[in-house]
């Protein structure tokens, strides 16, 4: 028996990060424990564990515990362990400065701002150092070095934050880069705070004019002395090689540019608003050695074979008057293509080469797989390599099939997940957007948890959207972080600061379902103010408009890019915007009511659970009649109705026919069980199944209904739409992106159309993940994988057999090891494989619906293939609380 891959908060021992809470956890191998036995957490000062600060107990089926984190104190490292009978294991973690008020102060330079300047300061350290720590944050982006040597192996430091409201600053280790003579370098370039960023060709400036920076150097030496190194007006400030950078732009380098001495200025900025870093490191996880073509204008092409986010960095031997790298995703007709990129140059230059470098960007990363290459020769052009770059996070779900085809599927979302997850969950890496988007990720939420730890990365984004929402008086805003720009005739509409449901779900869907994967408490607990805020301003507003629970007021993008209004190139999809939001309105105050339950907020779970259940009620009033849908409600003669068609005529020229009998509005009544009766489900599951034959056998589903619309075929005994529709490979579906080539997944079911030529160029990436979040269905109906219910402690493994595969296999991985479920179609013969790790409940469900407890270890089951799993959500429920 022993534990490994102990974390602190999902992280593996930080350094400097925000504690708000203590959540320690373990992954356990090896035998059985008796889950009555209690583990030991302590926490000490030193690594023989004498002097213990905190001391608490779990049991051993928890493998997490989250304490109190009052007793940290500021720069301390702290030891912590977890104990068994038969077994412990240890690691460490270490605090920032906390609420201890910072020595050095903010510094710039006086002259007119540049697009990047390097800031330095020489000393001296004579005597043999015990430790060191660099405390430090540059605005917008930095790299530090200290002798030459790079501070820590992250890129794009500090990250895209609300750096209005507050600015993170990351602990470095320095203790080893100490010498007796020291120079340390901070370079700074513009990123998102003062960069152009945002639509319609962008703002500069949004957070500041110039660059910032702030450093305290604190060195403990062997004599107990002490020594510190401030930012102030003794550091010098000069002009730095790199001449352009910009998120969007990319990068321009002058490696014979003579710096200029600027004038440092010390600045009062506030100092109380800087906080420990929670932004994960950007790092490079990936390394992709291209081929080179050329292209039908002539051109030389490097193609990467992947769609990457992240830069391309090489060797050139020989001195070049100009080198440029321009980056795209797609070709067209042969020919480099970028026009979808809109405004967003996405190049890489370097002027003046004038001996043998190694070059790379600094301040700006690329989506791309093709990247044009002016300056080189073909030989010269493959010394240079392509690095993905993400928020450096654990990756814990495994699959392959028989399919071909299904597993590039899961490969596209996997990769939108890596290429989309850096700092934040952004919509796309290429385009001149790049936005925190949280409708997004709140309908990936699930199926980004499967695929990685994403607990560290969420908090991150939480935190975000929790500043924002204060800021905007309890709205969560359709992206954050949220840039304020001041308003100005001809803004977009998306920078005036309106909420709009699915979007601003997301602050609830994101705490529960990190809460399911992970079981952190502490994280729940700190989400919780952001969950109560945004149910609270919707209520507040239902409220305004006789408290009727139907979200059937103020703009509402509904299910976004649906393909069911027959308009080509609409943005709005045809279900009623109105049922949309209050589905998810209901869903918030679900997710809020469970989460008070969980953390015994007793009079918070009967108040939101109340309304929970009275949004369910209004739905049924309003959209039933009887045990029939209601096709003609209220609600099309609602404001969020006239606010639409007003859209509508903008975005399409047209009046669009509102339904609620969609695609999009079925699967949502369906998987959320919102419907008075079985009769009534059963009449809305075969007009689902109608709706999916009348649209050719095709879906039509936009954001909102895409991740439920599976689901609810399989869980109404529909496995066979269901499966038909993942597997079917002409436009519109899944796999006709991979037939297509992708190697993401895309925007748009249409972003390239039959003939390989783009359809659009106005919004259309190739590498979105919003509707990857099919992969949850795979994991969950496919394999059967179910986690346990959020106040439960049993899995479910249940699987779905489908004739468009001979076998399946995925992995994923538990605290107490991998799970793997494997099924093996031979004729008319199933044979299941399920390995349980130790330490874990789990029920298997046949396609009969009957049921039995498994064992830790291998669990073989063989069943006559009916091509129809017909266990419902309800049974697998029921089956889980058995045992």
């Amino acid at each position: 028996m022993k534990a490994e891959n102990l974390k602190l908060n999902g992280l593996l021992e930080p350094i400097g990060y925000s504690y708000d809470h203590l959540t320690f956890s373990w992954e356990n191998s090896g035998e059985d424990l008796d889950d009555q036995q209690e583990l030991t957490v302590t926490v000490a000062l030193d690594p023989d564990f004498k002097q213990v600060v905190s001391q608490a107990a779990c049991s051993a089926s928890d493998n997490l515990l989250t304490i109190d984190p009052a007793f940290l104190e500021s720069k301390t490292r702290y030891f912590w362990r977890v104990q068994g009978t038969t077994f412990q294991a240890s690691s460490y973690f270490e605090t920032g400065l906390l609420a201890e008020a910072w020595q050095a102060k903010w510094i710039s330079y006086a002259e007119a701002g540049q697009d990047a300047v390097c800031f330095s300061k020489t000393f001296a350290s004579q005597k043999p150092v015990k430790s060191a720590r660099l405390y430090i944050t540059g605005l917008g982006l930095y790299e530090a070095s200290l002798n030459g040597q790079a501070v820590g192996i992250e890129y794009l430091t500090p990250g895209y934050h609300s750096y209005d409201l507050y600015q993170q600053y990351q602990t470095f280790d320095v203790t080893h880069l100490i010498q007796a003579e020291n120079e340390l370098e901070v370079t700074v370039g513009n990123g998102w705070y003062k960069g152009r960023f945002l639509f319609d060709g962008g703002f500069e400036n949004i957070y500041g004019d110039k660059q910032k920076l702030i450093v305290q150097l604190e060195i403990n030496y062997e004599d107990d002395s002490r020594e510190v190194v401030l930012s102030d007006d003794s550091w010098n400030c000069e002009t730095s090689f790199i001449k352009e950078n910009s998120i969007y732009d990319g990068e321009r380098q002058d490696l014979a540019a003579k710096t200029e001495k600027l004038t440092t200025l010390v600045l009062n900025d506030d100092r109380a608003t800087l906080t420990e870093r929670l932004d994960l490191p950007v790092k490079p996880v990936r390394v992709y050695n291209p081929a080179a073509f050329t292209d039908k204008n002539g051109d030389l092409i490097l193609d990467f074979e992947q769609e990457i986010t992240g830069w391309i960095a090489g060797r050139v031997e020989t001195a070049k008057k100009r080198v440029k790298f321009t980056f795209g995703e797609l070709l067209q007709d042969g020919c480099f293509y970028r026009d979808n990129l809109r405004t967003a140059k996405q190049e890489f230059i370097v002027d003046n080469i004038e001996q043998a470098a190694f070059i790379r960007p600094h301040f700006t990363y690329f989506g791309f797989r093709y990247v044009k290459v002016e300056g080189l020769s073909e030989e010269e052009a493959l010394r240079f390599k392509g690095y993905s770059l993400q928020s450096e996070m654990e990756e814990t779900f495994s699959f392959a099939s028989s399919s071909a085809k299904l597993n590039q599927l899961l490969s596209n979302v996997k990769w939108s997940q890596r290429d989309n997850f850096l700092s934040i969950p952004t919509d796309c890496p290429q385009r001149d957007e790049r936005l925190g988007w949280t409708g997004d990720i709140g309908v990936f939420a699930n199926t980004a948890s499967y695929n990685m730890e994403t607990r560290a990365f969420f908090a991150n984004y939480l935190r975000a959207m929790r500043a924002e929402q204060l800021a905007l008086g309890g709205a969560v805003p359709v992206f954050a972080p949220y840039p304020k720009i001041k308003p100005f005739e001809g803004i977009n509409p998306f920078l005036l600061g309106g909420a709009v449901s699915v979007w601003g779900d997301a602050a609830t869907i994101l705490p529960v379902t990190s809460y399911r994967h992970s079981r952190d408490k502490g994280q729940l607990k700190a989400a919780y103010p952001l969950m109560k805020g945004w149910t609270d301003y919707i209520l507040e507003k239902d409220q305004a408009h006789q408290n009727r629970h139907l979200f059937d007021f103020d703009m509402q993008l509904g299910d976004w890019l649906a393909l069911d209004t027959g308009i080509k190139g609409s943005v709005m999809g045809a279900t009623d915007s109105s049922l949309v939001a209050t589905v998810y309105y209901w869903l918030s105050a679900q997710n809020t009511a469970d989460a008070a339950k969980i953390l015994n907020y007793q009079a918070d779970s009967a108040f939101y659970q109340k309304l929970a259940d009275e949004i369910k009620a209004a739905i049924l009033d309003c959209y039933f009649k009887g045990d029939d849908l209601n096709l003609t409600p209220v609600t099309f003669n609602s404001p969020t109705e006239q606010i639409r068609q007003q859209m509508a005529q903008g975005f399409a020229g047209q009046k669009i026919a509102t339904k609620v009998d969609t695609q999009t509005g079925l699967a949502l009544l369906l998987h959320y069980r919102l419907y008075p009766s079985e009769a009534a489900r059963q009449k809305l599951a075969s007009r689902l199944k109608e709706r999916v034959a009348e649209a050719g056998n095709s879906l039509t589903t936009g954001f909102a209904g895409t991740p439920a619309l599976l689901h609810a075929l399989s869980e109404n005994g529909l496995d066979e739409e269901a499966f038909d529709l993942l597997f079917k490979e002409d436009s519109p579906s899944w796999l006709f992106e991979v037939s297509q080539g992708a190697t993401t997944t895309w925007e748009r079911w249409d972003s390239l159309l039959s003939d390989g030529h783009i359809s659009g160029t106005d919004m259309n990436s190739m590498n979105h993940y919003a509707y990857g979040s099919v992969e949850d269905f795979v994991v969950e109906k496919m394999l059967g994988i179910n986690l346990p219910e959020l106040t439960g402690d049993t899995w479910t493994i249940a699987p779905h057999f489908t004739s468009h595969l001979t076998w399946a296999d995925g992995t994923l991985m538990t605290a107490n090891g991998p799970l793997e479920v494997k099924w093996v179609r031979n004729g008319d013969t199933v044979d299941t494989m399920v390995t349980l790790p130790p330490r874990t409940k789990a029920v298997f469900v046949k396609q009969d619906g009957s049921q039995c407890q498994l064992k830790s270890g291998n669990n073989l089951f063989s069943e006559t293939f009916s091509g129809n799993s017909t266990a419902a959500a309800d049974d697998l429920k029921e089956a889980a609380n058995e045992f």
